[in-house]
């Protein structure tokens, strides 16, 4: 059985997605919460498998508690905020799944199983977004800024990507400083991330 909890401060939604999902054999809701404050109070003794929290509530965001949330709790978010940006940051705070408000049942019970079983759950208009935000980002660097990036990511240094471009060393810090601000990553792992997600 896979126990459920919700936190909405929507008391529509809640009990909408409770009666859903209690219709399903597997699935079993076991708390609901209309607030980060009463779910961290309450959540621990409970000791659900799944958690679906909403990213706006009157005294926390979504974001703050899902970093507070243990690591055994699989976390899906759920927003009317379907931004690449928020998307992401979610998934690099520890959400296993992301549903709009929007989702059709369907949705909602798949995205429940697949982050229960150790997976993770995207609808799909949200997995282009994501995919076509990373290639935009990287539309926006300059043909320089981008062939600094994949010498980088290919493992050369400031020093040989000088020497093979025929630039001065502070030149190609200059490209590649502007290149990892306009791609929002610090440092060279972070940007052969974003380019092996996108690539």
């Amino acid at each position: 059985m896979i126990r459920v909890v919700l936190i909405d401060d929507h008391t529509i939604v809640r009990s909408g997605f409770s009666q859903l999902l209690s219709l399903e054999q597997d699935i079993q809701v076991v708390g609901e919460f209309s607030s980060a404050q009463e779910a961290c109070l309450k959540m621990p003794s409970i000791k659900p498998d799944v958690c679906i929290l909403d990213i706006s509530m009157p005294d926390e965001n979504g974001l703050e508690l899902l970093k507070d949330l243990p690591s055994a709790i699989h976390c899906i978010m759920l927003s009317v905020n379907d931004s690449a940006v928020i998307i992401r940051k979610a998934l690099e705070l520890g959400a296993k799944g992301y549903l709009s408000k929007r989702c059709n049942p369907s949705e909602l019970i798949q995205a429940v199983r697949t982050v229960c079983s150790g997976g993770v759950y995207l609808m799909p208009e949200l997995t282009t977004k994501l995919v076509s935000s990373k290639l935009s980002l990287t539309r926006n660097l300059t043909k320089r800024e981008y062939e600094i990036c994949e010498l980088l990511i290919l493992g050369l240094d400031t020093k040989e990507i000088a020497e093979k471009l025929s630039l001065s060393v502070k030149t190609i810090y200059v490209h590649r400083d502007n290149a990892m601000s306009k791609l929002n990553v610090k440092n060279n792992v972070e940007l052969a991330k974003l380019f092996h997600q996108q690539g």
